[in-house]
């Protein structure tokens, strides 16, 4: 009886030194991703899916791997192969959101339904510490594939990650709107600036000295540079589709509608 308990026990052992092993082994080759992940210059929640999808593909060999990221209230769903998507149910995207939504937990399937085209398949929420997941990951095997303990850990540790990353990229596309936004209003003031003083060397009649007309001239080139700096702003923070057109390099000429505010 000692025998077999001491047998037992060493064979825990050992089976624990080798998922020990395992598992850092898997870590460090998890560490490309990982930097991928810190080193992107993505501004596009769709584009950093993608390459993270096919590196998570590439990693665990699988036939299908798929994902979906919650971009500004609105589902963001990607996969590699894009053409495994035509297997899938129309709504997988919102179906593996919602149940990462109340699980919080990796869920694996070995024998998938037929209509997903699957044997196997694991789902991985991509949550932050605190608060619902923003997302999902998974992978497809057309045939059975049972995943060890160290590779979920390392999947949810991806995941993980990815929700970080997730949340920075919506926090910078957020401040270059709230950046653009601002430009947006300087530029008007400016141009409200250059239509105010061009009425007012209109009420001159043409009389100015020299200190006047420079007076003047200043006024315009300044404004004029700093709509040229003002143009320069998407350069600086990355195009954003959704963001508001930036200052023009050229004011719009306001003295008609400065003359028409001055009159009222």
């Amino acid at each position: 009886m000692d025998e077999r308990h001491t047998l037992s026990a060493a064979n825990g052992l050992k089976q624990s030194s080798e998922d020990w092993q395992s598992l850092g082994g898997l870590w460090d080759r998890a560490g490309l991703i990982r930097a991928f992940l810190w080193q992107q210059q993505y501004h596009d929640a769709k584009a950093l899916l993608i390459q993270f999808l096919v590196r998570l593909r590439r990693f665990y060999s699988s036939d299908f791997c798929s994902g979906g990221l919650v971009d500004g209230g609105t589902l963001t769903a990607a996969a590699v192969p894009e053409a495994g998507l035509e297997q899938l149910p129309g709504n997988i995207a919102q179906r593996c959101l919602d149940l990462v939504a109340h699980a919080r937990i990796l869920i694996t399937w070995n024998e998938v339904k037929a209509e997903f085209g699957f044997r196997s398949m694991v789902v991985a929420p991509i949550a932050p510490p605190s608060g619902v997941p923003v997302g999902f990951l998974m992978l497809g095997h057309s045939t059975r594939r049972v995943y060890s303990a160290a590779e979920l850990f390392v999947l949810q540790s991806l995941a993980n990650e990815l929700a970080w990353v997730a949340r920075e990229l919506q926090n910078q596309k957020e401040h270059r709107v709230q950046v653009s936004d601002l430009s947006h209003d300087v530029k008007n003031t400016l141009q409200l600036i250059v239509g105010y003083t061009a009425l007012i060397r209109q009420n001159f009649n043409g009389v100015l000295d020299r200190e006047q007309e420079q007076f003047f001239a200043n006024i315009e080139s300044d404004v004029e540079r700093v709509l040229r700096q003002l143009s320069h702003l998407p350069a600086v923070l990355g195009a954003d589709k959704d963001a508001p057109e930036m200052a023009a390099t050229v004011p719009i000429n306001c003295s008609a509608e400065s003359k028409n505010n001055a009159d009222s």
